[in-house]
């Protein structure tokens, strides 16, 4: 079962019953368990951001300082439905300290701070043909090497992507995460009610990425205080809340309220232990279903509404199968070399499994994470990602990179 099944599962399982021994993984906030919510400036981790005009409209990109050499790989990035670029925010912080690359994180339409006349045609050959026409208008004078690293929607469009015939001959890799076509449509019958189960407003900037950490859609609380706030608009001014981090005020004290150790609430969310990344553990049976409630809207009265999604996704679904049918096999035709990076091996469906038994890609499984894989272990991925452009000699390392020995990481399971 792959990860994203996983977590739409575990939606739809009641309330699991705290432990009534030992240090409380439900304490109180005040007891030294709470964590900083506040939202993170995406200028942290990105030397800048360009708006860049299509036919279709304007696609924000974010990119990390340019590369010493014009030979370098840029390291095009292209999140999930639902996500948004900042989603790759300390990836890029890892990664550029690895290896001498450039990262180019892009909005898809519908998504963060891009702006298009049509948000939900999120067809994809739709999204391929934005991203082909946004890279070509991005590297007007010549398009260096490219690498592609996609996660679930983002993985199937770079796939897609890299077969066009105007980027063949551009693109030296290709990363796809946590997406395999017979998992991701096996998955998409229960995706409507798991988007239900979302809050669908949020009274603060800082109570969306509370809701983000403790219902385990992102486990980094690092990675989700600096890309929540890419997926959420202000529902007075219609703006992303990104522009409203660096003038933006706590409201720790108003944080949502802590779920008791008698009996779960309805309008609790039990928050995730620190250090276990999927709530799964083989010393610990209890820990092996993690525990989430989300309400309709977080908080009461007019105060709970005012912010909410980004995108509606589910007026998309139209969309999804296109997304990921075929996407096993485009993935084999890929003439460049390629990786895939899964939260699980139960993830791999028959095409890929034959494929990766004669070689035809490389495969890393990461443990301990969710379905946003780059997000909650960014660090594991830069690696992988590094050593995989190291062995196929796309790039040198960093003087860091050198000495974290990158090639000597063992590909595979």
């Amino acid at each position: 079962m792959s990860a994203l099944q996983k977590t739409i599962m575990k939606n739809k399982l009641p309330p699991r019953v705290p432990r009534t021994s030992g240090v409380s993984k439900m304490a109180p906030f005040g007891a030294g368990r709470r964590k900083d919510y506040t939202p993170v400036s995406w200028k942290q981790y990105f030397h800048q951001s360009v708006d860049v005009e299509i036919n279709a409209g304007t696609f924000r990109v974010y990119l990390s300082p340019e590369p010493d050499h014009p030979d370098r790989p840029r390291i095009v990035t292209l999140h999930g439905g639902g996500y948004s670029g900042l989603s790759w925010s300390l990836f890029t912080e890892e990664i550029t300290s690895m290896i001498h690359c450039q990262v180019v994180s892009i909005d898809i339409r519908g998504h963060g701070e891009t702006k298009v006349e049509n948000c939900d045609d999120l067809s994809i050959e739709t999204l391929v043909y934005d991203i082909e026409q946004v890279l070509h208008k991005l590297f007007s004078d010549g398009i260096p090497p490219l690498v592609l690293v996609g996660h679930s929607m983002g993985g199937a469009v770079a796939v897609r992507v890299s077969l066009q015939p105007s980027l063949e001959h551009c693109i030296q890799g290709i990363a796809v995460i946590d997406v395999v076509e017979g998992t991701a449509m096996d998955a998409l019958a229960s995706m409507q009610s798991f988007l239900r189960s979302r809050p669908t407003h949020f009274k603060s900037i800082e109570h969306a990425i509370e809701w983000c950490v403790r219902s385990g859609q992102v486990r980094n609380v690092d990675s989700a205080r600096v890309s929540m706030p890419s997926q959420i608009i202000n529902c007075e001014t219609g703006k992303l809340a990104i522009n409203e981090v660096e003038s933006y005020t706590s409201v720790s004290d108003e944080s949502l309220p802590a779920p008791t150790r008698h009996a779960p609430l309805a309008d609790r969310i039990a928050e995730e232990s620190d250090g276990e990344a999927d709530g799964e553990s083989e010393t610990c049976p209890e820990d092996t279903v993690e525990h989430f409630i989300k309400p309709s809207a977080v908080g009461d009265g007019n105060s709970s509404m005012k912010y909410k999604w980004r995108i509606e996704l589910s007026r998309t679904e139209r969309h999804w199968a296109g997304w990921f049918r075929g996407l096993s096999a485009a993935f084999l035709s890929v003439r460049a070399p390629r990786l895939l990076l899964l939260a699980s091996i139960d993830g791999l469906d028959r095409e890929l499994t034959v494929g990766q038994m004669q070689g035809k890609f490389q495969m890393q499984v990461l443990t301990r994470c969710g379905h946003a894989v780059h997000e909650d272990t960014p660090g594991e991925v830069a690696r992988v990602v590094a050593a995989f452009a190291l062995r196929h000699r796309l790039t040198c390392p960093t003087e860091l990179g050198a000495d974290m020995q990158l090639l000597h990481t063992v590909p595979g399971c």
